[in-house]
Parts: C-alpha cells; sequence; structure tokens
C-alpha cells in the first residue's frame, strides 16, 4: 500500500512536458505605456507646489496683532511687558506702523534694551514679527 501511494505521489511531482511554443508571436494589443512609479510621477520640481510654497504665499499676511496667539499673548505679557497690557497695546500698534523689519528691530533694541535675545520668549516674538515682515 505504501508502494503504491508512494507512486502517485511521484507521479503528481513529475514534470509535465508542455509542447513547444514559437518564440516569435505577437501580442494582439500592444503593451500600455508604463507610466513608471509614482515617485517619478510627483518627483518633478514645478509641476505642483509644495505645502511649504502654499505656506510661504501666507506669510506676511495680516497685522502683527492678528499674527499673535492668545497664549503667546500672554506669555509676551508676563514674560517682556512686565504684565502691562497698555505697554503690550503702544509696542504692537507702533510696531505694526513699521515698514520694514529692519526698523522694528531698531524700535525694540530702542525701547527694550534690557531684552534677553537668547530668551525663548523673545526668539518667539522676533520670529512673529519677521512673519509680519
Amino acid at each position: 500500500m505504501l508502494a503504491r501511494l508512494a507512486a502517485r505521489i511521484d507521479a503528481m511531482y513529475t514534470p509535465v512536458t508542455v509542447p513547444d511554443v514559437p518564440v516569435d508571436f505577437e501580442l494582439e494589443t500592444p503593451p500600455p505605456a508604463t507610466a513608471g512609479t509614482v515617485k517619478d510621477r510627483y518627483s518633478e520640481p514645478g509641476r505642483r507646489p509644495t505645502l511649504a510654497d502654499s505656506l510661504a504665499k501666507t506669510k506676511n499676511k495680516g497685522s502683527l496683532k492678528e499674527v499673535i496667539p492668545l497664549n503667546d499673548r500672554f506669555l509676551y505679557l508676563k514674560a517682556l511687558f512686565s504684565e502691562d497690557s497698555n505697554l503690550y497695546e503702544k509696542t504692537i500698534a507702533d510696531l505694526q506702523s513699521l515698514k520694514n523689519l529692519q526698523q522694528a528691530e531698531t524700535y525694540l533694541a530702542q525701547h527694550f534694551p534690557a531684552w534677553e535675545l537668547s530668551t525663548p520668549a523673545v526668539q518667539k516674538f522676533l520670529s512673529q514679527l519677521q512673519d509680519v515682515f
């Protein structure tokens, strides 16, 4: 019985001969043109704007008062303006009336010489100031 089972298993695994297929045949329809990979399709520069391009266009929009979020306003009031909201509002209005970043930095240097440029609050304030100009 084992011999018959072994013979059947061997018959299952013997290679089947395939009739010879002519080598020079043509497909009825030509193969579709390959579009390449997804990377190839979208890696061409200049085809579509990137997220950075879109964000750069929205930069320099709005007033300084609109650019500064509420949490940052409280941070600046406490850390930079000694909780004097009138001084903060006057400074923001004065900065908004200036024409460029150079004038704004000069204004801050003249009116707030005690600010340490290395502190995170000052760095964040200057970063948001750059977004406006």
